[in-house]
């Protein structure tokens, strides 16, 4: 009896952990590569591609291995969709030619939720940004502006918390989705403040001086840190990250700005991240090695030395065998 439970459990096991992605590309020719960009140990990944499937017949399946949960790309000319996917999920994606231009309809596991993060909706990079701008644009104060954001997050949880009660998401999905959501939402707000700043000139809205939008842009970032680690796994951490390294170094939030050894070995743009606490570094100096290697730096010694100083800095990093196959390619 033991042995044909353990027999029975074997394929279950082994299916649950990986991700089945189903697809429609109409336009696709055949055999043309779809490649997955998978997380990097915790890490989310925009940066490492590898092929998962060809299409055929205008259609593509995936199984992609996912020991975890996290947000996973699909990729090729014809189609992309950003998924947060768990272990034993399916995803089917196609392509409307009504009504909306190419908007990409899902079925299967949290099909709502990617219906939101990956179509028009307000959850777009774009409409976020305008979101942030007209906050900005209308704050009569520091408060007014936080208020503003908080507000439109607010908002945009509304239609997550209905979709989670019917059963359309996961719990996970939700909490991952909120956590996206402020990440973006705390990008756009200090992007605009920024502009606000450093081009007082083009301001739309006078009513806070330059000490508030200061007080501002600290304000936010003590309410939604960008260094939180929790914001690791999410789509645009990194130039999240960077937004903040950008303002502390401009003097407009309180931060540390010891140049560290480690960075002062890095290309000039990289150093900006010696602004970030030490347990980003290794996220951002594997998407330095990831960026460059396969354009500028294949074979080049500097760099193969450089990656060997960040090896003895992260043993154990999942970001070591990616480089590596990178710096292997012919």
């Amino acid at each position: 009896m033991r042995k044909v439970l353990f027999i029975l459990l074997i394929p279950f096991t082994a299916f649950a952990q990986q991700v089945v992605i189903t697809g429609k590309v109409p336009d696709a020719p055949d055999s043309i590569d779809v490649f997955v960009y998978k997380p990097i140990g915790t890490y989310f990944n925009s940066l490492y591609k590898q092929s998962a499937g060809k299409v055929t017949n205008h259609q593509f399946t995936l199984t992609v291995p996912m020991e975890a949960p996290g947000y996973i790309t699909i990729e090729n000319k014809y189609v992309k969709s950003v998924l947060y996917v768990e272990p034993g999920d399916s995803v089917d994606i196609g392509i409307s030619r009504e009504g909306s231009a190419d908007k990409k309809i899902y079925s299967g596991n949290n099909a709502a939720g990617h219906d939101l993060f990956n179509n028009n909706t307000p959850f777009s990079p774009d409409q976020l940004s305008s979101a942030m701008d007209h906050v900005m644009d209308t704050a009569r104060s520091v408060n007014g502006a936080l208020w503003g954001m908080r507000s439109t997050l607010f908002d945009l949880k509304a239609p997550l918390l209905v979709h989670l009660r019917k059963g359309q998401v996961s719990v996970g999905f939700y909490e991952s989705m909120v956590t996206t959501l402020e990440s973006r939402l705390i990008y756009c707000l200090l992007n605009s403040a920024g502009k606000y700043l450093e081009d007082p000139a083009n301001r739309k809205n006078k009513s806070l001086n330059e000490k508030e939008l200061k007080q501002l842009i600290q304000d936010a970032t003590d309410l939604y840190d960008p260094f939180d680690v929790k914001y690791v796994s999410s789509p645009g951490v990194e130039q999240l990250i960077a937004k903040k390294c950008y303002l502390i170094k401009k003097g407009y939030i309180r931060g540390d700005a010891a140049m560290t050894d480690f960075w002062r070995r890095f290309d000039e743009p990289y150093k900006l991240y010696a602004y970030a606490p030490i347990n980003l570094h290794e996220m951002m100096a594997g998407n330095e090695f990831l960026a460059n290697i396969p354009d500028r730096y294949k074979g080049n010694g500097t760099q193969i030395e450089l990656f060997y100083y960040f090896k003895t800095n992260f043993p154990k990093s999942a970001y070591i065998p990616l480089v590596q196959e990178l710096l292997s390619r012919k």
